[in-house]
């Protein structure tokens, strides 16, 4: 029987496991459940409950374009993390999402390493694999591929039972690992201070250069924990990169801020039953991307009427029903370094030092959307398949975001553009890893949740071979 540990039990011996887990979304899950099926033994750790959320963490500090509060509402301290508030949305990141050239980065791994693991990800968010390709040609420059949109997988009700009930994984709820020590070569990582909320115990776990650590607590929460001070007044450990909370990366979406009028094809157009119910969206295809330095960006569509003066007027000038949509235009933002994580001097109630996060929406972030737009509206009057409406002022000042925290500990070949190497280890340890979103060198335009998933479970494949 698993131990779901509380304030009045005894904390294990840290030497009786295999491997450490922080946090416990779908990336830290993921992991060590796989890393379980692998006979390896896990402690996960969690800051809140099973039921409730630890609303005091991480309480970050806000500049920029996302509205206070934003950071905090998709960092959510609870068992299943930030499935808590996922929208069900998904779908996987394309080839050319980790080389292209207009994002100024590249992944170290290609989407052909981590296809089966997609295939292994996408039964895990209760969806079929024929969501993984797609897309199909649509109108010139331009490819039909759409969303799966089910009901989300919430990872803490999904897997309490396992949880429970796996003689291999305990879970430390309310508990938080609040710093990271290392041996004096910095080569692994040798123990953890821990704090208990219920009693506010503190604890130092020893830990092996055999045994992983695997960061697992977000966006925000990887890069804080890494950043946090050193009583010795040294670099933290695993910032010896200088990187650490940089390049944070969101979704900018705009609602609300196009409208397109399209001929009866779309409406014709059915996902498979084994895709299940579908989004419909558009993207540029990859030699129209590549010949015009184009970004990642989706317009999805919505609302189908015909109750538009343009629908009228097309239908009767080309002999065929048009229909009016709303839109949702979903775009990939240049990873900036100034765009990043950093701490406050003020320490939170459990002695962390709190974060602040500066996202800003850049001008070049925003061309590209207006460049995409523009290409899909000459392409459809030439084809003579409809019509964009753009309302600019919304474009430049309506932007929101996804709830996707990316790029703050990302994946690079050597620590001078990058914090983790192609295995997701932390440069120069040997037993510390990053789990997460947190790990994209770009975003590209589609939801992190896939991605997550299959890079946590290749991750879990990486330690369990003892690579």
């Amino acid at each position: 029987m698993a131990v779901f540990i509380a304030s009045d039990g005894s904390f294990p011996d840290p030497s009786s496991y295999d491997c450490f887990v922080i946090g416990s979304g779908p990336a830290g899950i993921t992991t060590a459940v796989t890393l379980a099926e692998a006979n390896r033994k896990v402690l996960l750790f969690e800051s809140g409950n099973d039921d409730r959320e630890r609303r005091t963490m991480p309480n970050a500090r806000n500049t920029g374009h996302f509205r206070d509060g934003w950071w905090d509402r998709h960092s959510i301290r609870g068992l299943g993390g930030t499935s808590q508030v996922w929208s069900g949305w998904c779908a996987s990141l394309m080839e050319r999402d980790f080389n292209n050239p207009a994002a100024g980065v590249r992944w170290p791994i290609a989407r052909s390493e981590l296809f089966p693991y997609y295939r292994r990800a996408a039964p895990i968010l209760d969806r079929s694999p024929s969501i993984l390709d797609p897309e199909k040609p649509w109108i010139p420059g331009f490819l039909y591929r759409p969303y799966s949109r089910l009901r989300p997988t919430r990872f803490g009700a999904r897997y309490l039972d396992l949880l429970r009930d796996s003689p291999a994984i305990h879970v430390a709820l309310s508990t938080s690992v609040l710093s990271l020590d290392a041996d004096m070569g910095r080569s692994a990582v040798s123990g953890l201070t821990c704090l208990r909320h219920e009693g506010d115990a503190r604890l130092q776990l020893a830990i092996q250069p055999g045994q992983p650590v695997v960061l697992a607590a977000g966006g925000i929460g990887n890069p804080m924990l890494l950043l946090q001070p050193r009583p010795d007044g040294g670099v933290p450990v695993g910032s010896e990169s200088g990187l650490v909370g940089r390049f944070l990366m969101e979704h900018p979406h705009l609602r609300r801020t196009v409208e397109l009028v399209l001929d009866e094809d779309l409406y014709q157009r059915r996902a498979s039953e084994e895709f299940g119910r579908a989004r419909h969206a558009f993207v540029a295809d990859d030699e129209h991307a590549a010949a015009h330095g184009l970004l990642g960006c989706s317009v999805v569509s919505y609302s189908k009427s015909t109750d538009d003066p343009m629908v009228e007027y097309l239908s009767w000038k080309y002999g065929k029903p048009f229909f009016h949509y709303g839109t949702e235009v979903r775009g990939e933002m240049l990873p900036a370094p100034s765009n990043r994580v950093f701490l406050t001097r003020e320490r939170n109630r459990a002695g962390l030092y709190r974060p602040t996060v500066n996202c800003l929406v850049g001008a070049d972030d925003l061309l590209s959307i207006e460049r995409t737009l523009r290409h899909l509206a000459r392409s459809l009057i030439e084809t003579g398949k409809g019509r964009v409406r753009i309302d600019s002022e919304r474009l430049r000042r309506g932007v929101s975001g996804g709830g996707h925290l990316m790029g703050t500990t990302r994946m690079g070949a050597t620590p001078s553009d990058s914090v983790v190497d192609r295995d997701c280890r932390v440069h120069g340890y040997r037993n510390l890893f990053v789990a997460g979103s947190s790990v994209f060198p770009s975003g590209g335009y589609a939801n992190p949740t896939l991605t997550i998933v299959a890079l946590a479970l290749r991750l879990a494949d990486t330690i369990a071979s003892g690579r």
